[in-house]
């Protein structure tokens, strides 16, 4: 092989290293936030979050020995029955309580089943259950007089009602509030970063890169994947900004049977965090 092809190799071999390095470091540099082997869930590190009339079973709890504690999270959603239009959703979880200061996480979470039955009825009314880390970070607009312009971040694992197998899909995303209230939301970057199975381990990874104008998604040891954006992103949540580790759903509005429900039974442990934001 000649010399020239050689340094070409040896940069390329360099370049891959550099990813693979670049993707571990991250964590390396992050701190401890909860590992959850307290008695009880600390409350100077956690705010409670829902859940709401439509969720009728739910489990927010520290479960396990203390080598092997682990956050549990779980509930079960019903849809109003009263029309066949539009949908209600919300989270369940908890909140950190000093949001502005969490600009990354790294958590690990094991689904253990997740179940989405839908509505026949009800054409437009998608349902989705999933467990996530979900966060509002900014707001485009230059004064904010309402959450118009909003923006919300999420990364998660999720499961609808015409998924197919048990594998769910794991996702990092975000949306722009376009109205007063948020009732409807454009997506600004939507990436799909794999699969899980129940029972099974898996690392997630969120990082708001307000620098570089853009956020960082990341499942277990694949690649970063990089989400740019062209918004501004300088201005506060109108309400706050907010992160949380929950459940999230949506159950579309059925007048027909069977009643569409949502159900997830979630564990989640080494909530790592960068270390600015460590209580």
């Amino acid at each position: 092989m000649s010399l020239r092809k050689w340094a070409t190799l040896g940069c390329a071999l360099m370049f891959l290293f550099l990813i693979v390095a670049l993707s571990k470091i991250s964590n390396a540099q992050l701190s401890l936030y909860d590992n959850f082997r307290s008695a009880h869930i600390d409350p100077s590190k956690w705010a409670s979050a829902g859940p709401d009339p439509d969720v009728l079973e739910a489990v927010r709890q520290l479960a396990g020995e203390e080598e092997d504690r682990r956050l549990h999270l779980s509930q079960r959603a019903y849809s109003a029955t009263t029309d066949d239009g539009g949908a209600s959703g919300g989270t369940f979880g908890l909140f950190f309580p000093v949001p502005g200061a969490v600009t990354e996480v790294f958590f690990d979470m094991v689904i253990k089943s997740a179940v989405a039955v839908g509505c026949n009825s009800n054409p437009n009314g998608q349902i989705v259950t999933g467990a996530e880390l979900r966060g509002r970070y900014f707001n485009t607009e230059s004064s904010p007089t309402s959450q118009l312009g909003d923006v919300e971040a999420v990364i998660g694992a999720n499961r609808n009602a015409t998924d197919t197998g048990p594998a769910m899909e794991v996702l990092g995303f975000y949306q722009r509030c376009d109205d007063a209230n948020c009732s409807a939301r454009t997506t600004l970057g939507f990436n799909r970063l794999g699969f899980i199975q129940p029972g099974a381990v898996a690392t997630l990874h969120i990082k708001w890169d307000q620098p570089n104008h853009q956020f960082v998604f990341q499942l277990n040891n694949g690649p970063l994947v990089f989400s740019p954006y062209t918004v501004s992103d300088t201005a506060q949540p109108f309400f706050g900004p907010f992160r949380s580790i929950d459940l999230a759903r949506v159950v579309p509005h059925c007048t027909t049977t069977p009643r569409p429900f949502a159900s997830i039974d979630a564990f989640f442990s080494n909530v790592r965090v960068n270390p600015t934001a460590v209580p």
